[in-house]
Parts: structure tokens; sequence; C-alpha cells
């Protein structure tokens, strides 16, 4: 069988498993390979506006909530995000669908006989499929999600017609910077001069906006030209922006300050949006794996919670649920991330914990998480499917289960689950 006879059979999982293998390590930020290759492919520029959103957390929501706001003003959007939780093609949403098998391994045929002997890590090739896909379709509008940083980001190939920043904390220090002025620097690389550029977090690190500063760009940053107003009493919320006002929003599980972000997004677009409509797209907003509602009686939620900003979040949320009977952990960590810190703001949260090590590279047999919990009620697990099974032995109809700790974490146990 020729080489072209091979490429053209190749399925999407055939596709996936050559590429996770080609390049020698997983992480290797830089543009110049992915550059290379997008040059030949006339995939540098799209002809749509781009929207790219960066940020330690609170990225994938963002994208979510502006594309759903586009798609109810009758817009056609693409939107580009990871990682996925249990299917790939999750990664791209073209009005809000996945692309079909196929296209997916169209692009990939497309990358492999443009690459030529340049390698290219497992993202690289993931950026470049969304972006082939983006231009086969042709969408209103494009949502990029940063995947780690920014400025050496795959996605920062593309200049954004607005560049949004959510959040700045602590993580992937290793290849982002050991402290949050670093890594805010970072992050702020898909910034451009003179662009549109948006901050989501009102206590942002101040070298994102000295980034913007120094760029010249037009900024709307949340708690300065944007905010977010609350009305206790009614519970409700209205953004104030720049030059647009939308009132009597309800409060979502989601962070009013990522709602802010993507309002604040549309508004650089001059995105003109009903009130109502507003009001209705949050009203709605969700996004799979953060505080995503499985069952009831007992109640089982999962959250890719995963880091100490994200944990402390989630922490927030469980404390706004109505009581129950008991709340019980089921968690599983990645080695590399801080276990510790993580962990501080959920020990009072929850009655027992179900805790186990994780597989993969990255993962490890549990001790790090462990040893965070010492002093917590826990039990350890050979696996995270055993781990919810104990679980859900032990919780009853008038408890609580939250399942959480990593992207690896929550995809385990929806496969357990039979999706």
């Amino acid at each position: 069988m020729t080489d072209s006879m091979m490429t053209k059979s190749r399925s999407l999982e055939d596709w996936l498993c050559y590429f996770e293998h080609q390049h020698q390590t997983t992480i290797d930020l830089g543009l110049e390979r992915v550059g290379a290759v997008a040059r030949k492919m006339g995939l540098t520029s799209l002809v749509m506006p781009v929207i790219t959103v960066a940020g330690t957390n609170g990225k994938g929501s963002t994208c979510r909530l502006i594309e759903q706001l586009l798609l109810a003003k009758g817009y056609q959007v693409g939107v580009y995000s990871s990682p996925h939780i249990s299917d790939y093609r999750e990664r791209v949403r073209i009005n809000d669908q996945l692309p079909p098998k196929q296209a997916f391994c169209d692009a990939f045929a497309a990358i492999e006989e443009a690459r030529g002997d340049i390698s290219l890590t497992y993202f690289e090739v993931g950026t470049l499929v969304a972006l082939w896909l983006f231009r086969q379709s042709s969408p209103d509008y494009v949502v990029l999600e940063v995947g780690l940083g920014g400025r050496l980001d795959a996605t920062n190939i593309i200049d954004a017609d607005v560049a949004v920043v959510t959040t700045i904390a602590l993580d992937h220090e290793s290849y982002l910077g050991s402290d949050v002025m670093q890594i805010g620097r970072e992050k702020a690389g898909i910034f451009r001069r003179h662009g549109r550029a948006v901050t989501g977090d009102p206590e942002i690190v101040s070298s994102v906006i000295e980034a913007a500063n120094q760029l010249s760009c037009q900024l709307l940053a949340n708690g300065h030209q944007v905010h977010a107003l609350f009305d206790e009493m009614n519970q409700c919320w209205s953004y104030q922006g720049a030059h647009v006002t939308y009132r009597q929003l309800p409060i979502p599980h989601l962070p009013v300050d990522n709602a802010v972000a993507a309002l604040a997004a549309l508004e650089h677009l001059d995105i003109s949006l009903p009130e109502t409509l507003v009001q209705q797209v949050i009203g709605q907003w969700q996004l799979a794996g953060r505080m995503q509602l499985l069952q009831h009686s007992p109640e089982v939620f999962i959250d890719v919670a995963h880091n100490p900003q994200s944990a402390e979040y989630l922490a927030k949320q469980l404390t706004r649920l109505p009581k129950v009977a008991h709340t019980i952990a089921v968690c599983g960590m990645l080695a590399d991330k801080d276990n510790q810190h993580s962990v501080n703001s959920l020990i009072p949260c929850f009655d027992h914990w179900f805790i186990a090590g994780l597989g993969g590279e990255r993962g490890d047999n549990g001790d790090k998480l462990a040893t965070a919990l010492e002093n917590a009620a826990m039990t350890r697990c050979q696996s995270i499917q055993q781990a919810y099974e104990q679980a859900m032995a032990t919780a009853q109809a008038a408890d609580r289960v939250v399942v959480f700790g990593s992207f690896v974490t929550v995809a385990a146990i929806l496969a357990y689950r039979g999706g």
C-alpha cells in the first residue's frame, strides 16, 4: 500500500495515535514549527474575526459564553478548546456541533502532507486541525482557547481581533515562570500593538496591565473600564461596560468575572446584544466538566478543578449549594499539580474523601494527594473508578458526591458511567 493510500485509509483513532508519538516531548513551546507548517497551508490568518482567550482558569467557560451569545444572536461560530473530556472532536465546535470524524481525518492528512520533515507536538497538530476546519466551514466568528501560556502557544500564530486574559495564578511554573508576574507576561503575549484587549479578573496581576499599556492596546479591564455590579437583594447583577449596560442578569454557576470578560470581548467587536438575550443565555450558561450535575439522589457533580485557584472557586460554589446530609469527595490529581494548596480550601467542604492515583506520564500513585489530606477523613483506593464505586456505595439519597481533581479524573468517571 502506498503512503497516500495509507493516509487516506487511516481512521481518526489511527491519526491520533500517529501524531501522539511524532514529537519527542509532549510539551515543546514555540511558534517556529507550527508557524512554518501553517504558512505552507495558508493558515496563519483567518478571514473572520478571531477572539483568543488565555488565562490560568476560566478560559473554557469564557469561550463557551462568547460562543453561546454569538449563536443566540444568529451568527455562525467556530470554537477551538482543550483538553477534551471524552471525545477528541470536543476540541472543535462549529455552530455548537462536533465535526464528523472524516473531516478531522481530512485535516490530519492535509497537515501530514504539508509538514514534510517538521516535527509537531500533539497540541500543535490539533491547533492546525482546528484552523483548517474553520477555513473549510467559514463561520462568522472564531474563538480560540489558548492551551498553555500565550506568547509561545500554538494558537498565537493567529493575530486575534480581541485578546482576552481571564485569570493569572501559579500553574505550569516549569514552562511559564516561577511567579505570577512572569506567568502574567507570558499569557499577555497574545496581545498585539494597538489591538483590543480584555482582562477578566478585577485583581489581575499588574504585569498583564503593563503589557497592554506597553502595546498601546485598547483595554477593557474588569474593575476599571467594565464592571460587575451586584444586587444582593434581588439576587442578580449588572454588566456596566464602556458603552453598554446589561441589567438584571442571573447569577450563574460559573464565575461572573468570566461573564464580564465575554461581554467585554463582544463589546470590543461592537456586537449589539438585546438585554433579554443576554439574560437568557447567562441563565443557561454551562460547560461540560464545570460544576456539571450528573444525577440526583444522591447528587453527583463533576468538576475539572485541578489547581489552587480553580479549587477555591469550587469550594465557593459548594457553599452556595443547598445543604445536604453529607458531602463526599472523589479526587485524583496529577503529580505535577500543587496537590496541597489545591485541597486546602476544599477540606472543610467534605465529610469524607475517596482518593486514588492517576496513570500516565504525569500521574503518580496518589501519595502526594494522601499526604495533603493526612488530617482529613480519607480512604485510598486502587483506581479512581474504585474510588467512585466506594463513594457511591457509601452515599445515601440525601448526600452529595463531587468528582474533581483533573480532566483525567472526570473523563475516567464519565467513561465508567457510560458517558
